[in-house]
């Protein structure tokens, strides 16, 4: 929309804002471009139309978006910086976002080829599976929601809508929101609204990716309406030539009339839309998604803002403090704060016949009818990956290293709550049967028996490494095995949180662990484990400190692993899952643990 609209405010002073360009205008209100002129940097302000200013119940909505943002760590979801009420005006100050809204590529594209539709949709799926682990329903999946960058890393916008599916109050008494044309059945009547109604929009989207037109094209409400309730869902195959016929299997039971029969995560629609595609185009969406994800947002430079402005009577909760995954690109390149290198607290080799070092200690998998290790057994403390480690990460200053920035949230005893349970692991992995198999509260050493061919990259392929952690200043750590039985090929997932006392520490050590992470990706390694020896290769580190992801396949089996490692306040979050459909789980589990640290 062009600023020469007469009631655009654009040139003009708002709070500490200068609003720089009109955005655009919808029926919540106007976005501007504007320059936060006490910290300095160019923000997206969503201004509230007048109509939602006077309503109370929008009020109470537009808090729980402030803490919805505050708490979903994942770098698809663009974050708040601060919200409240300057002279009767509600605000919320977003990161600025350089790119494209979906609804407009696709004006001028038309349709996307298949990978890249599913590749951008792959990336939103992860942003509503992070949502909905937290209890929030976004409620307007919609093209002008999802934002592209030039580089194809999607962002999910506007929770500025979004209940938590655990506030009943607010679910019912808000205003029918949410674009007709992907809005799900249920969201006509009087039935309960779940968060299988943002897996019906995701498959609405998808379909228009796709075909170049929403699954119901129509002006009319009414019958858009019908069409949603009653009309059978479109095959997106016979709308547009050369589209894959497995995909009308996908959005069928991604549009399905009844929530139940839809798909149970929306990551579990991205992976059937993964399937759906011939093999050489899925190669080129994993490739669209592993290129676009160099580009995922770092760091903010300093603790957000501890409270938000507000001049008027309305109440507000502080904003989080402290690093997220998901804060604002700083302007110039990011670089840690030195961590304290102290040497830990004195810890006993652990030394029984079960270790936390991968996968699983002396459990088998089952492969194409081969025996698998997927894990290394118990060692030396002393070897020779510890030294370099210690080497690797000691570039500290001496004077800065005593200090931390950032008021640690975290304790020990609370490192076991930040774990997901069982049920919660089955419906991010996308299976069902996990169950807990053993804990651990410390960290692993290697024996003679075991070893990896590049000692660099132990801390790549396997955590809880005593060799990976020492000398980074961790206090503590409670780790968990789960796995499903008799599976074949095997599912295992192994989650955990390690303590550190400062956040500097903790991202430090993540910054640490991403330069052997780096020097490891595409390298091909030989762990051995009592004799035995399996193969892996590692393929391109995802993400950025804080948050860090790579993948590595098993070779000559369809196993997949994925080890993440997530810093978050003075808490890192150490997860690997592996089995034959994993591709961005254990970042997923961490973004959901990451949402129970305390501000």
């Amino acid at each position: 929309m062009s600023d020469t609209v007469p009631t655009s405010r654009a040139g003009t002073q708002f709070g500490p804002y200068r609003l720089l360009r009109l955005l655009g205008r919808g029926g919540m209100g106007e976005v501007y471009e504007a320059h936060d002129t006490v910290k300095d940097r160019n923000v997206a302000l969503k201004l509230m139309s007048q109509e939602l200013n006077s309503d109370e119940a929008f009020r109470r909505r537009m808090r729980r978006e402030a803490h919805t943002a505050g708490r979903l760590q994942e770098p698809h979801v663009v974050p708040i910086h601060d919200f409240g009420e300057i002279d009767g005006q509600l605000f919320i100050d977003m990161r600025f976002i350089e790119g494209t809204d979906l609804s407009a590529l696709l004006r001028r594209e038309e349709t996307l080829a298949p990978p890249r539709a599913v590749a951008i949709i792959s990336q939103i799926a992860e942003a509503l599976d992070a949502a909905h682990a937290a209890g929030v329903v976004h409620r307007d999946i919609k093209p002008e929601n999802i934002l592209i960058t030039g580089n194809d890393f999607a962002y999910l916008v506007d929770f500025g809508i979004a209940a938590a599916a655990t506030d009943q109050h607010l679910t019912k008494t808000g205003h029918a929101v949410g674009s007709w044309s992907y809005m799900a059945p249920e969201r006509f009547g009087d039935d309960e609204v779940t968060y299988r109604s943002d897996i019906y929009g995701l498959a609405c989207v998808l379909y228009e990716c796709l075909t170049g037109t929403p699954p119901y094209p129509s002006q009319n409400l009414s019958t858009l309406v019908g069409a949603h309730l009653n009309k059978p869902i479109p095959r997106p195959s016979l709308q547009r030539q050369g589209i894959p016929t497995a995909f009308d299997e996908v959005i069928a039971r991604g549009m399905a009339k009844d929530p139940s029969q839809r798909y149970a995560t929306a990551g579990e629609l991205a992976r059937a839309a993964q399937e759906a595609l011939s093999a050489p185009d899925r190669d080129r969406a994993t490739t669209i998604i592993a290129d676009s994800e160099q580009f995922a947002p770092r760091p903010q430079s300093g603790p957000m803002p501890s409270s938000p402005m507000q001049s008027g009577p309305m109440p507000s909760a502080p904003i989080p403090s402290g690093p997220m995954p998901s804060g604002p690109m700083p302007s110039g390149p990011w670089t840690p704060a030195p961590p304290p290198w102290h040497s830990p607290p004195a810890q006993k080799s652990r030394r029984g016949p079960w270790l936390i070092v991968g996968a699983v200690a002396a459990v088998i998998v089952l492969v194409v009818g081969t025996t698998l290790w997927l894990v290394l057994g118990k060692s030396d403390a002393g070897r020779s990956v510890g030294a370099t480690t210690t080497t690797a990460t000691r570039t500290q200053s001496p004077t800065t290293s005593a200090t931390a920035t950032t008021v640690p949230t975290a304790t020990a005893a609370q490192l076991e709550s930040f774990l997901l349970s069982a049920r919660q692991i089955d419906i991010t992995v996308g299976t069902t049967g996990f169950v807990v198999d053993h804990n651990v509260t410390e960290m692993s050493d290697a024996s003679p028996q075991n070893s990896v061919s590049d000692e660099k990259c132990l801390g790549a392929l396997i955590g809880f490494q005593t060799p990976t952690y020492k000398s980074s200043g961790y206090t503590g750590t409670f780790a968990q095995l789960l796995k499903v039985p008799n599976s074949d090929p095997g599912q295992v997932v192994v989650q955990g949180a390690v303590l550190f006392t400062s956040a500097d520490q903790a991202n430090a050590f993540v910054a640490a662990q991403a330069e052997f992470w780096r020097y490891c990706a595409g390298k091909t390694v030989t762990q051995v484990n009592n004799g035995k020896s399996t193969t892996w290769t590692f393929r391109e580190l995802s993400g950025n400190p804080p948050n860090i992801a790579l993948q590595r396949t098993l070779a000559n089996s369809p196993v997949v692993c994925q080890h993440n490692l997530a810093a978050v306040s003075n808490v890192v979050f150490d997860v690997n899952v592996c089995g034959p459909d994993t591709i961005n789980q254990a970042r997923l589990i961490a973004n959901q643990m990451a949402t129970k640290v305390p501000r």
